[in-house]
């Protein structure tokens, strides 16, 4: 059986909002930089891989 999701799909789309704004405003921060700025904020772990996948 397949779990869950763990973030709700909204909390998921802000997060993914704000790391890409963030990018986009300061071009020589990282995806990566940006999702352990960002994650936090917004209460997720940066280690999710949903960053990543949808950002790409």
């Amino acid at each position: 059986m397949r779990a869950g999701r763990k973030y709700p799909n909204e909390l998921r789309e802000r997060a993914q909002r704000l790391v890409a704004e963030a990018v986009t405003k300061d071009p020589p921060l990282s995806l990566n930089a940006a999702v352990k700025r960002i994650g936090p904020r917004v209460g997720i772990v940066p280690d999710t891989s949903f960053f990543a996948r949808e950002l790409d």
